[in-house]
């Protein structure tokens, strides 16, 4: 039979094909269903491990959580089962549903407001590493199948009477429903929430749904806010005399999800820091993150507030550690190879590297942190006697194309996992190549340490180093970054930080450097990061809190011996 025919006694078969039409709230029901068997694998897998009871009640208990969120999800949606709204309702829901499904499956990620940021706030180079073959056809069969299929049903719509009737007693039954699970069940529920709060993250897609619209209501209300400028009066203090007048320029490094446990400055069994270790490096090896993620961590690692009182929404309208330090007569400079600088830099001039385009460093639109030394380079070459803070934002470690981040000479821990597929690879092949990707950093780091003291003869020159956030590698079922983090593991929280100063820079500010790697194993955090770069600089100010500056206490005996024309102690010895 030629197509043509083939065609014709097809439409002919199926062309007179009628979907019989449904009620809206009958749709909604089974879409709710849906949702509850197909979409919350995450949530069931979680809510199985614990929960390890069997007995009778135990399984009623466990089948009662499946008819609540039923319940629960077609009561709300009974407010949208209209002919004109109900459908896009639900294609919008289906379609999210099925990607928090996919990301929940494979990397363990959770929904909060946090990760909505995340996920809206992300460039096109951080998409590309996180699509596959596989996401497209998960995409297809949970997202765009069944949307489609809501989308061909046609819905019929009752007599007002029989409507107001059939509305009125689905409302009433699906509030009786509830009542009787919580009068049978109510003190397993209570156990079970209050035993693991996160469960309210893993509820696919009322989690998502609830945290987009916090993240979007928070928006207007930091528009419509005053900028507020939190220092009262910003002063310098006096330069020391006979130490030849030099600026100072400090190179502030924000790594990218890098873990203090595989630092090998940590202890870390693999010798994941052989440059660094060479230039000895000061290394705080208990250090946490504000947040887990890029867009929560960084704009509170450059705010005076403490991550008790951080928000982003708070933030984006108050003056930042940057903003002072120009105010202080300091030059900033933002180099930026990640995502963005998510608001920090947006007073002080910034320089991306995809914008450079070098072919050297950058392919298919992603440049290794090699550009950043090198833009770093001309930025101190063109440095017209000024004191200079540049930042150094990398794309580190950023996963999962973990393999993205290093050249093939530093292919040193094999096998690797050379797909953005993680699930695909051992634990060991992607912890292999994460520590590849710090190995790369620690060269990264290593060439800054070397071009600052090629700039010593000129300037006063220093580096801090310190990840915004750390990365879980398949422990316990869980990839990347981003969980709430009141329930993230140590591995997303514990991060590296790292201080190297010239010897000219611990003259000019009377710092012992003996002192320094004394305090380094103290406990330390991204709060004291906004006092520690002010205190660098002697920067004299109502916000500055002498308590959080990691340097501070080694400073101390400087005045004194600055009075009366003694030389600081252990300053002309290198580290």
């Amino acid at each position: 039979m030629p197509p043509s025919s083939l065609s014709k006694a097809l439409f002919q078969r199926f062309g007179n094909l009628r979907v019989p039409a449904v009620h809206p709230l009958v749709l909604a029901l089974a879409v709710s269903c849906l949702f509850v068997l197909f979409y919350n694998g995450q949530f069931w897998s979680a809510v199985l491990g614990w929960w390890p009871g069997r007995s009778f009640h135990d399984l009623a208990f466990l089948a009662s959580i499946g008819l609540f969120l039923a319940v629960v999800f077609n009561l709300v949606l009974q407010f949208f089962a209209f002919p004109r709204l109900l459908k896009p309702v639900l294609i919008v829901l289906i379609l999210t549903a099925a990607g928090v499904a996919w990301f929940a499956s494979s990397y363990g990620a959770m929904m909060d407001r946090t990760m909505i940021a995340n996920v809206i706030e992300t460039d096109t180079r951080e998409v590309g590493d996180l699509m596959s073959w596989r996401f497209l056809l998960h995409m297809s069969l949970y997202g765009v199948l069944p949307a489609a299929l809501v989308a061909m049903v046609p819905l019929r719509l009752s007599g007002f009477r029989r409507e107001a009737l059939y509305r009125g007693g689905a409302a009433l039954g699906s509030v009786a429903l509830v009542g009787l699970i919580a009068v049978f069940f109510f003190q397993d529920y209570a156990v079970l929430v209050r035993g693991h709060r996160e469960v309210r993250f893993m509820i696919n897609p009322s989690a998502a749904v609830y945290a987009t619209v916090r993240y979007a209501t928070a928006v207007p209300e930091g528009m419509t806010a005053t900028f507020e400028r939190v220092a009262a009066h910003v002063e310098r203090g006096p330069r020391p005399a006979g130490m030849g007048g030099k600026k100072t320029v400090l190179v502030f490094v924000v790594g990218e999800t890098a873990r203090a446990d595989h630092f090998s400055l940590n202890g870390y069994g693999r010798d994941t820091n052989p440059q660094l270790e060479k230039r000895g490096v000061v290394s705080f090896g208990n250090v946490w993150s504000c947040g887990t993620s890029t867009a929560e961590s960084v704009p509170c690692m450059f705010s005076d507030l403490p991550r008790s009182q951080y928000s982003s929404g708070r933030a984006a309208f108050r003056e930042n550690l940057l903003d002072i330090l120009v105010r202080a007569d300091v030059d900033v400079l933002w180099l930026e190879n990640n995502s963005s600088c998510k608001g920090v830099c947006a007073r002080v001039p910034a320089r991306t590297t995809w914008e450079a385009d070098d072919k050297r460093f950058c392919t298919d639109g992603e440049c290794l942190d090699d550009l950043l030394v090198d833009q770093l380079r001309q930025a101190i070459s063109a440095n017209n006697d000024r004191d200079l803070v540049v930042v150094m934002h990398q794309i580190g470690s950023h996963g999962p194309s973990y393999f993205k981040r290093y050249t093939q000479d530093y292919r040193r821990f094999a096998p690797t996992c050379d797909t953005n597929q993680l699930q695909s690879c051992s634990q060991e092949q992607i912890v292999n190549t994460y520590d590849d990707s710090i190995l790369y950093t620690d060269r990264i780091l290593a060439e800054t340490i070397d071009v600052l003291e090629d700039a010593s003869g000129r300037f006063n020159t220093a580096m801090l180093y310190v990840s915004d956030h750390g990365e879980s590698l398949g422990e316990s079922g869980i990839y990347l970054h981003g969980m709430p983090y009141m329930f993230a593991p140590d591995t997303q929280k514990h991060v590296p930080m790292v201080f190297w100063a010239s010897p000219g820079y611990r003259r000019a500010s009377f710092l012992d450097i003996a002192c320094v790697r004394a305090e380094s194993g103290k406990e330390f955090s991204h709060d004291n990061l906004f006092h520690s770069v002010l205190g660098m600089f002697d920067v004299r100010t109502d916000v500055y809190r002498a308590e959080l500056d990691l340097l501070a206490p080694c400073r101390q005996g400087a005045a004194v011996a600055h009075a009366a024309g003694l030389p600081a102690p252990d300053q002309t010895a290198r580290p």
